[in-house]
């Protein structure tokens, strides 16, 4: 069968490669597998001039597996801005100019796909196969915790889609993306569940480990519940604090602390506000920043419990690291985060700090539970792979370009 040569936006990773997170880890496992698949001859397109692809390549290394394939059509983002009067006039100039200067190379390819960047115009107009991912759709449904600018933005890129197919990240997100945007229920629509690597994420059963981890991170206490995600009010967090706040009032325990890894993003102000106001426990309260990938599992594995409040997920993958690692989930029951727990965690509300906080004291101080919520986590965490999510992008791009499936 001859290969389907697939253009392969990676914006994602040129600007956040090496130190990203959620949407940059999708990037970074989908360039790998896709780019060993034997269907699949991949070239990586970048699409503006942000970023460093070429770094990300070099300290993955991968500069040799991508030389001479890697495709420069850096104007094709400045096609997708549509805000503005002056944007839209702006628009239809570029995309007639760069239809004429790139439509033959773009012939050369059989298909486009896109992790998160807008589809430029020029490509849907190429006659490619064009796929779109839409992991979540947190800026029209919870427009609060986002930039204004990128909420119009994201909003414009959902409404102006129209791909061959769409991949979701859950159920929910498909159901999300059908309801505002009733017409894409006529677009085929995969539901692409994530993976955790299991070379990365796993029970860290050697003390030592995680003792040199707690101590790179300053964790002092012999116990902590974790807590990972973006810094940011968005996740739910000061309800986090405020739940933590109320399980030390009660239990007045010196020897737990709550740690929150992961990188500062917009909205972090109020989280380091309601941290600084929490004086009495201010050294229970631990905030790593972003965390080495190879520093997780033992962080995971040592921890307490695992907490994840979010309120809108569109599916939740620290979840699944926590359940790979063995340890004990909780996380609400809302959005996408029922289809990644299943039965293996235990469920909140996530609005009510005393529900929060006995929960965190119930999984704390019951043993039996840790170690069944333990068991339950890993044989749920079997359910996912990442070998999944590829070969469900696979199977389509064959589906719609040949007409062929793989399975």
């Amino acid at each position: 069968m001859k290969k389907i040569k697939l253009l392969f936006d990676v914006e994602q990773l040129s600007v956040d490669g090496l130190k990203g997170t959620g949407i940059v880890r999708v990037c970074d496992v989908l360039l790998h597998k896709l780019s060993q698949a034997p269907e699949i001859d991949l070239y990586p397109i970048i699409t503006s001039k942000r970023g460093n692809f070429a770094e990300y390549l070099e300290a993955r290394g991968l500069t040799q597996r991508f030389a001479n394939k890697i495709i420069f059509m850096p104007k094709l983002k400045s096609t997708t801005k549509n805000q503005s009067f002056y944007q839209r006039f702006r628009t239809k100039i570029l995309t007639r100019l760069y239809s004429l200067k790139y439509n033959n190379e773009l012939k050369k390819f059989d298909a486009y796909l896109s992790l998160f960047s807008p589809i430029s115009p020029v490509v849907y107009q190429s006659g490619l196969k064009t796929f779109m991912i839409v992991h979540d759709l947190i800026p029209i449904v919870y427009p609060d915790g986002c930039d204004p600018k990128f909420v119009k933005k994201f909003t414009d890129w959902i409404k102006r889609s129209h791909p061959d197919a769409y991949f979701c990240d859950s159920e929910y997100t498909a159901k999300d993306l059908k309801k505002f945007k009733p017409e894409a229920a006529n677009i085929p629509m995969h539901t692409l569940y994530l993976g955790a690597d299991e070379e990365k994420f796993h029970p860290i059963a050697d003390q030592s480990k995680i003792d040199l981890v707690k101590q790179k991170y300053n964790i002092k206490t012999a116990n902590y519940f974790l807590a990972v995600s973006e810094i940011t009010a968005r996740k739910n967090l000061l309800h986090l604090l405020q739940a933590f706040e109320t399980f030390l009032n009660d239990s007045h325990d010196q020897n737990i602390s709550l740690v929150l890894v992961g990188p500062v993003r917009k909205g972090y102000e109020a989280v380091a506000e309601q941290v600084k106001g929490l004086k009495k426990y201010q050294d229970q309260i631990i905030q790593t920043g972003f965390a080495d990938n190879e520093d997780l599992a033992p962080l995971y594995s040592g921890a307490a419990a695992f907490i994840y409040p979010s309120l809108y997920e569109g599916f939740g993958l620290p979840i699944l690291e926590a359940m790979q690692c063995g340890t004990p989930v909780i996380t609400c029951h809302n959005t996408s985060l029922p289809e990644v727990g299943g039965d293996a965690v235990l469920y909140i509300s996530g609005k009510d700090k005393n529900e929060t906080a006995m929960m965190l004291n119930t999984v704390y101080q019951n043993k039996e539970l840790a170690i069944e919520l333990k068991n339950k986590g890993l044989a749920q965490a079997k359910k996912f792979s990442w070998q999944k999510t590829a070969d469900i992008v696979i199977n389509a791009v064959i589906n719609e370009v040949k007409g062929e499936k793989y399975d």
